[in-house]
């Protein structure tokens, strides 16, 4: 927060400054340093005649539209300057006890008044685009160093007044350029919730009804400040240096706590709480008069912390439109300071010149009374509304985003559930075609391993000759019994002439079958078992091991084990000697 603040700072103390300086020397060159409430005709007065002319401008300009040029700003900020110190230099020659100089004195009044107002717009306009967080503390912090500034020079003699009023003047020249260089520099930081007048100011600057309940909010008060000013008679009230002392002390310190409430974020400060604080003013001035009857000077003190309250207010407001409106920011200052002064200028010089007639102080605080109620009533009220418009406005904006956003998350739902199902489909068919691949593959598997075995026997079937033990021969073919043995081969025959495809497939069967008998009757001999035996057949069929171990669905290596056992059983050592043992066995 400590960085933030000497961050701001930093870049606006050339404003900052140029606005102490024309403040300080416009209260001591046209309100007497605050020796009293006012200095009657010469305040309020030069004051009317002021607000009357910005009056007539400001209705050129808002028929004109025209936006100036910074150039042209500067330029009638510098004539603003050379006046304001001429007619303060002025002044402090005059004698104002001459009555004949009075007119002459109010006229140089006026001219102050509306140079040095001229030098408060151009530092109030250098501000624009800035937050309420800076536009507060510009404020209040200038009514601070001001008031810090006026009370002891409220103790030189008037002429002395004038001539530090007219060097503070000039000394704004030397402030044109640095404030230049940081126009602009201003970042909006904006509140998150619609509580602060700079947020209501950027929502509702083309609604009508809240700029005529700020106005007129506004200039009741002001008009309240007018009539409690010149309390009970008209005539300003002139200070003690006790009471003095109290309206600079009230002043500085109503300043600070409230700048530091804006620091801390308290969002309604300056909407319903400045408000309540300027009511809280007027109602205790009018209880101080009550209470201490020409002890006038007591009440003053609230009264004119009042009146502090309310330029500082008033300030405030300017930056907020100047920064959110379209129009050009002298034409909200001259707005305001109508508003603002040319109200409390009405009142003070309507009491100063009907109160003779009248003299009725208990109508007088009557009125004073309704018009503090009026503006509480109009102000408080339409802040209330327009905030409850805002809230209003948001809740309908929530409930639209998140409608929007549950249509969204349904189609998102929708979006998800159609790909989901699509992914299920091709899932499906994904598998399908897997399942469909692996039987194809499985069936080709089979077939190729069928055919395999198939050409396996073929060819085992197709080298080895078994020789006829019944001495068949092309020439004379007999049918040998399944039990019958096969007779000795001729010693001199290589092999048996090949026999038909019908002819061959029955004697394969009955050699076979003759081969299996001979093999379970070595098997008993030998003490061979069941899986052995089916081996010796196999082996002895020609078969190699490996297919004997696909015959018998077994491993090599298990195949190779019941091998050796049968050779081990038998004593015999090659398949040559089992075919030799077995032929030797049937015959």
């Amino acid at each position: 927060m400590l960085a933030g603040l000497i961050s701001r700072f930093k870049t606006f103390w050339p404003m900052l400054t140029g606005m102490v300086c024309a403040r300080t020397a416009l209260i001591v060159a046209c309100y007497g340093s605050y020796a009293s409430t006012d200095d009657g005709i010469f305040t309020d007065g030069a004051m009317l005649v002021t607000c009357l002319l910005f009056g007539l401008t400001l209705l050129v300009a808002i028929r004109s539209h025209r936006v100036l040029n910074d150039t042209t700003v500067q330029w009638a900020f510098i004539a603003s300057t050379v006046g304001a110190a001429a007619a303060s230099m002025a002044l402090s020659v005059l004698d104002d006890t001459d009555a004949a100089l009075a007119s002459t004195a109010f006229v140089l009044s006026v001219l102050s008044t509306v140079a040095l107002s001229l030098c408060m717009f151009y530092w109030l306009r250098c501000l624009r685009g800035t937050d309420e967080v800076t536009a507060a503390l510009f404020v209040f912090s200038a009514f601070i160093i001001s008031e810090a500034l006026v009370y002891p020079l409220s103790f030189l003699p008037v002429r002395g007044q004038n001539i530090i009023g007219a060097a503070l003047i000039l000394a704004q020249l030397a402030l044109l350029g640095p404030a230049a260089l940081r126009d602009g520099l201003a970042v909006e930081r904006l509140h998150r919730r619609a509580r602060t007048f700079f947020t209501f100011a950027r929502s509702h600057i083309q609604d009508t009804r809240f700029l005529v309940a700020c106005t007129a909010g506004m200039g009741l008060l002001s008009f309240v400040d007018g009539f409690l000013r010149g309390y009970p008679d008209g005539l300003p009230i002139p200070f003690t240096p006790a009471t003095r002392l109290a309206y600079a002390a009230c002043a500085i310190i109503l300043c600070a706590l409230l700048a530091i409430l804006v620091v801390r974020r308290r969002e309604r400060v300056m909407t319903v709480g400045i408000f309540l604080v300027m009511e809280s003013l007027a109602a205790g001035s009018l209880i101080l008069f009550g209470a201490f009857p020409f002890q006038w000077e007591i009440g003053a003190v609230l009264v004119n912390t009042l009146n502090v309250i309310i330029c500082a207010y008033c300030w405030y407001v300017i930056i907020a439109f100047t920064s959110f409106g379209d129009r050009d920011p002298y034409c909200y200052a001259m707005g305001g300071w109508i508003i603002c002064f040319g109200s409390r200028s009405v009142a003070r010089m309507a009491l100063h010149f009907t109160y003779p007639l009248t003299g009725n102080d208990l109508l007088i605080t009557a009125l004073l009374g309704a018009l503090i109620l009026l503006s509480a009533q109009v102000v408080l009220v339409q802040f209330l509304l327009a905030e409850h418009r805002e809230a209003a406005t948001q809740a309908e904006e929530r409930e639209a985003r998140a409608e929007a956003d549950l249509q969204r998350a349904q189609q998102n739902v929708d979006r998800t559930q159609e790909a989901l199902a699509a992914a299920e489909e091709a899932l499906g068919a994904v598998t399908r075609n897997a399942a469909e691949h692996e039987a194809a593959r499985v069936a080709e598997a089979v077939a190729a391993v069928q055919k395999a075995a198939l050409e396996a026997v073929t060819a085992a079937q197709a080298q080895r000759c078994i020789r006829c033990t019944d001495g068949c021969s092309p020439e004379h073919p007999r049918a040998a019994s399944p039990d019958a043995p096969a007779p000795a081969a001729d010693p001199g025959t290589a092999s048996c002439a090949p026999l038909p495809s019908a002819a061959a497939s029955d004697a394969d069967g009955i050699i076979s079958a003759s081969l299996r008998k001979r093999v379970r009757a070595m098997g008993e001999q030998f003490l061979l078992s069941d899986r052995e035996v089916d081996v010796l057949t196999l082996y002895a069929l020609g078969h190699t091991q490996k297919k004997v171990a696909e015959a018998l669905y077994i491993t090599p290596a298990t195949a190779h084990s019941h091998i050796k056992r049968i050779y081990s059983k038998c004593g015999l050592h090659s398949r040559q000697e089992i075919l030799e043992y077995l032929t030797t066995w049937g015959s």
